[in-house]
This record gives structure tokens, C-alpha cells and sequence, in this order.
């Protein structure tokens, strides 16, 4: 029976260390940021315990080391559940979460969306000029705009989706000219402030760079849905 007994204890920290990695893998793949905490809180828990428990003495430094870890992610965790009881989104912003941001947290679409300003266009206006490299990104909130390309139309743009996020990311001039079908109404971000924004907060860059992805994703299978009509 004490054989046993010692036998078990002897594999318990190889267990806890495959339940820590294990958890450290899930946190990774979770979108929401305060789950991706927790479940890091819980993986360095296990894996202090189990740098309790080999059997030639504890494993000092990597103990301390995860403790770090979890006191740092408890900080973390305790301000983003108290923001999100102090963030709230207006109607607008409650649309535009849905269509741009659906699956990512309101705590950071918030923080955002703080960065940006409410711009109004009449028809006619341009947004991006193509061959200029645009300082601002924008986001559709009501009305329409034409894409265009050396004065040929061969797009359009309308509620939740963003304009100039490629020009906007890579710094380079812009592929298209994109003009305002209607009165439109949209969210414009300075790229000095997303930048300051992001030098505060890695978090809200990995966000907004998602969002732009999936709205890239949407736009080429449009694109190519024309394309095969059109064929």
C-alpha cells in the first residue's frame, strides 16, 4: 500500500505539469482576453504545486516563477472584470461591436472605440485617394461608398466594414479611391493615436487586427462571388 501511495505521488507533478500545459494551450485559443487569464491562472497553479513535489527536493525557482505569473494574471484579470462593469457601448457602438467585432470582447472594442471619432460625410466625399498613403482608418457605420480603381468601379462598401485597413496596415499608398454613395455616417481612427494606443496595450492591436481580417475575408469572397457571376 505505501508502495503504491509513493508511486502516485511520484507521477502527481508529471500530471500537473501535462494539466499546465494543457491549460496553457487552451488559454491561447480562447478569444475572450479574461478567460485567456484564468485559464493561465490555473495552469501556473498547477504547475507550482507539482515544483513542490519532486522527489530529490522543490523546484524553487521555477515555483516563484509561476507564482509571479499568477499574481500578474490576478492583477490583470481583477481590472478587466471591474472595466467591464464600467464600460457600457452606446446604440451606434452596440451595431458596429456586432457587425466588425462580433466574438471579441466589449471591454476592448470599448477602449477602441474610445481612440476613434464620429465622422458624418455627405455623398460625394472621398475617403481614401488612390495612390495616397492614408493616415486614417474608417468604419462603416451608416450609409454606402464606391470602390474604385483608375475611375472604374468595382466595389462597394457599407455598415461594419472598414476602409483603407490594408493601406492603413502595410503604410503603403492606397489601391483604390473609395467615395461616399450617400450620406454616411463612420468611425475614423488617426493612425498617431492608434499607435499611442497600441504602445499602451498589445491587446487592443491583436483585436482590431482580427476584426480587419475577418472584414478582408468577407470582401474576397464578395469579390470572387462577382467575379463568378460576372463570368
Amino acid at each position: 500500500m505505501h508502495s503504491i501511495i509513493q508511486e502516485n505521488l511520484s507521477s502527481l507533478p508529471e500530471v500537473l505539469i501535462a494539466i499546465g500545459f494543457l491549460l496553457t494551450f487552451v488559454a491561447f485559443v480562447v478569444s475572450d482576453i479574461l478567460w485567456l487569464r484564468i485559464f493561465t491562472i490555473v495552469a501556473k497553479i498547477a504547475m507550482a504545486v507539482a515544483a513542490l513535489l519532486p522527489e530529490n527536493g522543490p523546484m524553487w525557482l521555477s515555483f516563484f516563477g509561476n507564482v509571479l505569473l499568477i499574481v500578474v494574471n490576478l492583477i490583470h484579470s481583477t481590472l478587466l472584470i471591474l472595466e467591464k462593469h464600467r464600460s457600457s457601448l452606446s446604440d451606434e457602438e452596440s451595431i458596429l461591436k456586432a457587425k466588425a467585432f462580433p466574438k471579441m470582447d466589449r471591454v476592448f472594442v470599448k477602449r477602441l472605440f474610445k481612440a476613434a471619432s464620429w465622422v458624418e460625410l455627405e455623398q460625394g466625399e472621398t475617403l481614401l485617394f488612390e495612390g495616397e498613403c492614408p493616415d486614417r482608418l474608417f468604419l462603416l457605420l451608416e450609409g454606402k461608398a464606391f470602390v474604385s480603381v483608375r475611375h472604374r468601379r468595382v466595389g462597394e462598401l457599407g455598415s461594419g466594414q472598414f476602409a483603407g485597413e490594408m493601406s492603413f496596415l502595410t503604410m503603403e499608398k492606397a489601391g483604390a479611391t473609395v467615395t461616399t454613395k450617400e450620406r454616411t455616417k463612420c468611425l475614423v481612427w488617426e493612425r498617431s493615436d492608434l499607435e499611442k494606443l497600441y504602445s499602451k496595450d498589445k491587446d487592443l492591436q491583436a483585436v482590431l487586427m482580427a476584426a480587419i481580417g475577418m472584414d478582408l475575408v468577407t470582401k474576397i469572397l464578395m469579390q470572387n462571388r462577382r467575379t463568378t457571376k460576372f463570368a
